[in-house]
């Protein structure tokens, strides 16, 4: 069966180790399109914290956002689909957080918007340890609120997802287990090793990719997908071929259909072209 799709993830997967998009990687995408192969846009990120290189790519025109919460239309800009938390898992989401004080940061999203705890994104704009890319990104895409609490609470019933940002391994691990026994109705993962995102139960990366596809009236089988987190690991299983990039998570890995190389040498390009010419 001919791929239709090839959907992607961008940070550490389509995006070269300074989070940008590579000249490679752009020609590999509008090749996609010209060849009839959808290429699709598959984020934990917002949809308003998308690279604008990316979405002025020509051939590049959907994209599933905050880990499937969103599906969009990015020329013309609209949400197509999209799945908001519900107020009670919102409340049991903060409650849970106020159990350990100032050792979780919350974000919160609205309408593909970003919005930050202002502590967090101070203590984040001055950690050495922190890419200057990374900053970049941040200052670009985050809405500083003075209080993220307020804030969600005035905002409770149009949520796209929450984050838990934890800088201490072992509290991560025990927030992953009491969010699967204590909060309803909720889909959660990891993108990166200090960042818990949250969204409604049917979420995911996989749910995103299944909507997409039945959007554009093609069969999952039909798709491609590549990722390297564990954000990932549920569209790589899902789709009908997955890749995972060498430098992904385990999950990611252990999900993938087949592993290619880094993110660093443009290896979904390379990979995208084999597909383009195995189609042909």
């Amino acid at each position: 069966m001919n791929i239709k799709m090839v959907a992607f993830d961008l940070d550490d997967t389509a995006l070269d180790g300074h989070g940008q998009l590579t000249d490679k990687t752009r020609d590999a995408f509008t090749a996609a399109a010209e060849a009839g192969i959808e290429p699709v846009i598959a984020s934990g990120r917002s949809f308003y914290s998308l690279p604008e290189e990316l979405l002025s790519v020509p051939g590049i025109r959907y994209a599933i956002c905050s880990n499937g919460a969103n599906l969009f239309d990015v020329k013309e800009k609209k949400c197509l689909r999209s799945f908001t938390l519900r107020e009670h898992s919102v409340r049991q989401i903060v409650s849970l957080a106020d159990d350990y004080g100032d050792r979780i940061y919350l974000d919160a999203f609205t309408e593909g918007v970003p919005h930050s705890d202002r502590r967090l994104l101070d203590t984040l704009l001055n950690n050495d340890r922190i890419s200057e890319h990374r900053k970049a990104y941040l200052r670009r895409t985050r809405r500083p609120e003075d209080d993220i609490r307020q804030f969600i609470a005035d905002n409770k019933t149009r949520l796209d997802c929450m984050n838990y940002n934890v800088f201490d391994p072992v509290l991560f691990d025990e927030l992953m287990d009491r969010l699967g026994r204590e909060v309803e109705d909720i889909y959660f993962t990891s993108s990166i090793p200090e960042l818990i995102e949250i969204s409604y139960k049917d979420c995911g990366k996989a749910n995103g990719l299944i909507k997409m596809c039945e959007y554009l009236g093609m069969d999952i089988s039909e798709a491609a997908a590549f990722g390297n987190a564990d954000n990932d690991a549920d569209m790589i299983r899902a789709a009908g071929i997955g890749y995972a990039v060498a430098n992904s998570s385990k999950e990611a890995l252990d999900a993938a259909d087949e592993i290619i190389g880094p993110n660093t040498a443009d290896s979904v390009a390379d990979t995208i072209m084999k597909i383009i010419c195995k189609n042909s």
